[in-house]
């Protein structure tokens, strides 16, 4: 079901090394927005992480996008408030994303649904019948690193019977995605289903979220510098406490990791999550632990870092695919995020 990464490797390192040489500064993605980690070359860029969102404002007639893509991957689409889904093909292909008899000013936003192992995705040229805006920044944003639940695997499926699937996986339903939308805020999600913080769900502590959120791309090695980011979420633990699993080092490496964030964003609000997924013993071992790494950091002086322990609905079925949270599920969480975010940060809600 899985094509191994190293595949999706090497066709992304095909397809950069086909790029043409060019500047930056001379291409048209100086006029739109990458909303996420992109790998640019030229006129390029390169997308793996869910939630990666291309915004584009322009005055005019029609808008198409060129589009390079495993044909495994599908996207949002946002137009003037209207949206839809469009499924990439394999290979390079034209997408016409706004057709309009007259011209006139439109916003747009694709949101990639789908995670990083079905392949990278590269945005190979932008055409518009009319003149291309100054991009929108948005008031605020929000950073997630998180497994399964934050890609939004298995949200669109009809019960916890079916497996995994590009089609019911929807990062664009996860609670982090519309509770940023109700602030008007950008979302990042560095998020990666089956990953741990100290150990995967198969038990294996080799590439851990620890070892990859760090990268432009899950599939490459290389590093870049974090967003600097309003709140930050730490969904982390659900594949590390699975099935009595109880991991050497958890609070260790999580104190690691919440201590490069708060390097990298002085002021941010951190959230370390979990739930709902586990349940019984995993459950409160893994909410001990949590807890004991907050209740740390706040000894250090760090008064910025709260424990949210996400719940399901009651009276509502709200598991999908392999028992993970469903838009229901996605959307009691999202009301969770942004009840706290507004008491912690007094943040309003536009919608």
């Amino acid at each position: 079901m899985k094509k191994p990464i190293a595949f999706f490797a090497a066709l992304l390192a095909a397809l950069v090394a086909a790029a043409p040489s060019a500047h930056a500064e001379n291409s048209y993605l100086q006029n739109i927005r990458l909303v996420g980690r992109f790998l640019v070359d030229g006129s390029r860029a390169a997308f793996e992480w869910p939630g990666s969102a291309i915004e584009i404002n322009f005055d005019g007639s029609s808008l198409d996008l060129s589009l390079t893509d495993t044909g495994n991957n599908s996207m949002m689409v946002e137009v003037d408030g209207t949206v839809s889904r469009i499924n990439l093909e394999k290979g390079r292909h034209d997408y016409h994303i706004v057709g309009t008899e007259k011209s006139g000013p439109h916003s747009v936003r694709l949101i990639r649904r789908t995670e990083a192992f079905l392949g990278a995705t590269v945005l190979e040229d932008v055409r518009v019948n009319g003149t291309i805006l100054p991009p929108a920044q948005k008031p605020h944003s929000l950073l997630v690193i998180g497994d399964s639940i934050s890609t939004g695997y298995g949200v669109e499926g009809k019960d916890t019977k079916c497996g995994f699937s590009g089609d019911t996986e929807n990062q664009y339903l996860t609670y982090a995605a519309v509770a940023a939308r109700r602030f008007d805020a950008d979302v990042i999600s560095l998020a990666f289903s089956g990953k741990g913080l100290v150990q995967n769900y198969d038990g294996k502590t080799n590439a851990t979220m620890a070892d990859i959120y760090g990268r432009l791309l899950p599939s490459r090695t290389s590093d870049a510098p974090l967003p600097k980011s309003d709140v930050i979420i730490v969904h982390l633990g659900s594949n590390d406490y699975a099935n009595g699993a109880r991991p050497v080092g958890f609070v260790q490496r999580y104190l690691e990791l919440l201590a490069a964030l708060r390097e990298n964003a002085p002021d941010a609000q951190i959230y370390a999550a979990i739930g709902p997924m586990l349940a019984g013993d995993d459950l409160d071992v893994a909410l001990k632990s949590i807890n004991e790494v907050v209740d740390k950091r706040h000894a250090e002086g760090d008064a910025k870092i709260a424990t949210i322990q996400f719940t399901d609905p009651v009276g509502t079925p709200s598991r999908g695919c392999d028992w993970h949270p469903n838009e229901a599920g996605q959307a009691f969480m999202a009301e969770q995020l942004t009840a706290q975010i507004q008491r912690d940060l007094g943040w309003a809600q536009v919608e």
